[in-house]
């Protein structure tokens, strides 16, 4: 009897199911759990990029011509003119991108890159420039040196051409927005990749000929035409003189900016950016000929006015 009633409730619950089964005409649907939609991440409006134009006002590059440009004390004849050169301001394009992130209200932070025209310019000299060896003796006829002629001139002219990369990671405050107009100050700090380009020729003031000279001799002394040796010694080696030069440099500094400004913002993504900034990359001297050491030093400073736009992305 009991295994007649254990059968009999085992055939019941194997039954129920599909006597649901037969009610519905179909079988009943498997159901998962749900699942959840990809996370979605928003942007927002505190990122933008940003592009900028404008001028810069800058410093011409100094040349020196070095002490060959001198008779050395002692030496007979008027003095010749270093030419230095005077500086001079230039007028030059620059214009940049980059990209940054508002943090409030307040405060803001970009990472620039910046290209500028740097200066450049031609500087003009006479220098001093020994066309051959003319040799001095004693009365005794015992060699005391070469005569150091004054009269033997070359004409030394640069020419030289810059650009300026530059890279910046700037802050901002911004004071507030009056009439749709916020006025800010900031400034950056980074680097500077200074290039400069050119060439320094000389050129004999008798024919125009390019300076080229071999000076190689013995006693290694110059002397005035009444034999006395010059103190101190012209800087004009006895060897073989080659004076011309092609310039490419390329100079690494850091870089600091102040900058000002006010900006307008046209749309809520847009917004247009006028200012003014300063930017210090140091002073770079390029040694540009051993022989005579001539030297361009250039103050790396400029005074930009710039336009630009921030596009803030949604």
């Amino acid at each position: 009897m009991k295994v007649l009633l254990s059968l009999a409730c085992a055939a019941a619950i194997v039954a129920a199911p599909a006597s649901a089964a037969d009610l519905l005409g179909t079988a009943a649907p498997l159901t998962l759990p749900a699942t959840q939609g990809p996370l979605a991440f928003e942007v927002g409006s505190s990122w933008y990029v940003r592009g900028d134009l404008g001028i810069s006002f800058d410093r011409s590059p100094s040349v020196s011509f070095s002490s060959i440009a001198l008779p050395p004390l002692g030496a007979v004849g008027a003095p010749l003119t270093i030419g230095n050169g005077t500086n001079w301001t230039t007028t030059n394009f620059t214009g940049g991108a980059g990209f940054g992130y508002r943090w409030n209200d307040w405060l803001r932070f970009d990472a620039t890159w910046d290209y500028r025209t740097g200066p450049g310019g031609s500087r003009q000299a006479m220098v001093v420039c020994p066309y051959g060896l003319n040799p001095v003796s004693s009365p005794a006829g015992v060699p005391l040196g070469f005569l150091y002629d004054t009269t033997n001139t070359c004409n030394a002219s640069a020419n030289v051409s810059q650009s300026d990369n530059a890279f910046l990671a700037n802050a901002y405050f911004d004071l507030g927005t009056y009439y749709g107009f916020t006025p800010y100050v900031g400034g950056g700090l980074g680097v500077n990749m200074n290039t400069l380009t050119g060439s320094v020729n000389y050129n004999e003031t008798a024919n125009g000929q390019p300076y080229l000279a071999n000076l190689t001799a013995v006693p290694s002394v110059w002397v005035n035409t009444q034999g006395q040796a010059l103190a101190p010694q012209p800087n004009i080696a006895f060897a073989p003189q080659f004076w011309n030069r092609s310039i490419r440099t390329t100079t690494y500094s850091m870089a600091w900016a102040l900058a000002a400004g006010v900006g307008y913002k046209i749309t809520p993504s847009l917004t247009l950016d006028i200012g003014y900034r300063y930017l210090n990359s140091g002073t770079v001297n390029t040694l540009i000929n051993p022989q005579t050491g001539a030297t361009i030093r250039q103050a790396n400073a400029s005074q930009q006015i710039r336009v630009g736009f921030l596009y803030y992305i949604q």
